[in-house]
């Protein structure tokens, strides 16, 4: 029986447990390889594996999609009866999604430690289901990898218990480091979209705020062309499978002369965009610490982020255009200072020293 069983839900999550994965195989470490499918492509998540040269899935749930309650509530379901079949010793889960609360709780509800990585982040928003997912998952979770300092304060005033805390800097950073060289000998999504090294910007949105209601989709899209415009670059936007139903749900157009949609593209192809983009314009969480760890421009068109670390060089505006402009021209000047706060690449290790040591004692 593997004692380890990390569970992931979504491409995010997939790459950023993929350093521990790794490092979890090179110490010869067994664990099970679960996924939800909250968030599933065979075409997508396979490109990612096969890259990031990790093993099989070992478990499809096929939860599928569906409003949050009814998501969350599958997963659990679904993570018990596997779990009263072949119980692990330690539950790892990543983040802030349905797949993360709902396999938290199965496991707390089994009495299985629940291990967080990506614990502590806030963005003090509770309109977000995420926020409401990161608290709940904290607070019944055994152990609790931080990213940054900043993270443990959060946990602390929370009233978390620090024996409970382990910062650990960002799993993105080990991920990023590690294929970042790949990415650039195989990539060829320059040569496939005619684009040149800082002349044009990177577009992802998709989060339900923005785009799950007609009147702000279609501000989101004026604000994109606004952007356009003032850079004198088009933008190329890979767009989410929730983005293109919702333009095509309300037949949004989107004007070809300033914004180039292109199909979804795989992780490596996604560092090579975010490298060579004058600038960088996003509302996912990922995609501010990739920008902010590659020294790019970034606009995040959120009211808030849970990435405070990424501040020095990130513009947080909403869909306001005055703001954005305003940001963009700040950069002209020279405004922006990157850091490595996110942390030193060796994250996994340090995760991993702990589920060993957890491991080892599990066998005693």
């Amino acid at each position: 029986m593997k004692n380890i069983a990390i569970v992931i839900g979504t491409r995010p999550e997939l790459i950023k447990m993929a350093p521990v994965m790794h490092e979890l195989m090179k110490r010869k470490i067994p664990f099970s390889f679960i996924h939800s499918n909250q968030h599933y492509s065979k075409e997508l998540d396979g490109n990612i594996i096969r890259n990031l040269d990790l093993p099989s899935i070992d478990e499809h749930l096929d939860v599928g999609s569906g409003l949050h309650g009814a998501q969350t509530g599958k997963i659990m379901e679904s993570i018990e009866r596997l779990w009263t079949k072949h119980t692990p010793h330690i539950a790892i889960v990543h983040g802030d999604t349905n797949t993360t609360l709902g396999a938290a709780l199965a496991a707390a509800k089994m009495h299985i430690p629940v291990c967080h990585v990506e614990a502590g982040l806030r963005s003090f928003d509770n309109a977000m289901p995420e926020e409401i997912n990161r608290i709940l998952t904290d607070r019944i979770s055994d152990v609790l990898f931080t990213p940054t300092e900043t993270s443990k304060e959060y946990l602390l005033k929370e009233g978390v218990d620090p024996e409970k805390i382990v910062v650990t800097g960002n799993t993105v950073v080990d991920a990023l480091l590690q294929h970042i060289e790949i990415a650039r000998k195989k990539s060829a999504v320059l040569r496939t979209y005619t684009l040149e090294k800082n002349h044009y910007a990177c577009v992802t949105m998709h989060r339900p705020e923005n785009v799950d209601s007609k009147k702000q989709l279609e501000k989101g899209i004026e604000l994109l062309v606004v952007l356009s415009k003032e850079l004198g670059y088009r933008l190329v936007f890979p767009i989410h499978p929730r983005t293109q139903q919702a333009l095509e749900k309300w037949q949004i157009h989107v004007p070809a002369q300033y914004i180039t949609v292109i199909p979804p593209v795989d992780y490596l192809d996604t560092l090579i965009l975010l490298e060579n983009a004058v600038l960088v314009i996003t509302d996912s969480g990922g995609i501010q610490e990739e920008a902010y760890m590659l020294k790019r421009p970034l606009i995040t068109i959120r009211t808030s982020t849970e990435r405070p670390e990424t501040l020095s060089a990130n513009v947080i505006v909403g869909l306001d255009k005055k703001k954005a402009i305003a940001a963009w021209r700040a950069y002209k000047k020279g405004w922006g200072k990157w850091g490595n706060e996110l942390g030193d690449g060796h994250a996994a290790e340090k995760i991993v020293d702990v589920l060993e040591r957890m491991v080892k004692k599990g066998k005693r």
